[in-house]
């Protein structure tokens, strides 16, 4: 019994650790371009690459939602700093579905999936100011056992990527 009461606290503690990569699972941003200028689209894509020797279920849906959001309304959220050096805030948050079967898919080692579309980064943030934004994101999905799908369910975050607004 006193080893089960010392077990939780740090069964719970190692639930709340701060999102970090995984052996086998690599999250990346990329665009189009690495310089826009004000009023021009900013479009974002996503991938999941399985750099490890084992295969992983992963959720190829990419649903992209505020940080605040509940986890089971995105499956990706972003952390974007402005030129200012603030965190910027998402400008709406959507409920969404679950994911349909097809979003399922086995990544074999050195296999990768890419985000069906991009996503418009200025119809979630305001990104108008000229000057360098750094952007993270991170991946955390929950969703695979409803199909019976034991799919990846960890953090992980992207290295940060960079574009820069000019005029």
């Amino acid at each position: 019994m006193i080893i089960l009461i010392l077990n939780i606290p740090c069964l719970l503690f190692n639930q709340h650790l701060d999102a970090k990569q995984i052996p086998g699972l690599e999250l990346s941003i990329f665009f189009d371009k690495n310089e826009y200028k004000p009023g021009e689209a900013i479009y974002i894509n996503f991938k999941l690459k399985n750099s490890g020797n084992e295969p992983i279920y992963v959720n190829k849906r990419f649903y992209l939602n505020s940080e605040s959001s509940k986890p089971e309304d995105r499956e990706v959220f972003l952390q974007i700093t402005g030129p200012s050096g603030e965190k910027l805030p998402y400008k709406a948050s959507y409920d969404t579905g679950f994911p349909k079967t097809d979003y399922f898919v086995l990544l074999e080692p050195k296999e990768e999936v890419t985000s069906e579309r991009k996503k418009n980064l200025k119809a979630y943030f305001d990104l108008k100011a000229p000057g360098e934004y750094s952007i993270i994101a991170i991946y955390q999905n929950i969703y695979g056992e409803e199909i019976g799908a034991d799919a990846f369910k960890d953090k992980i975050i992207s290295k940060p990527a960079t574009i820069k607004i000019v005029e």
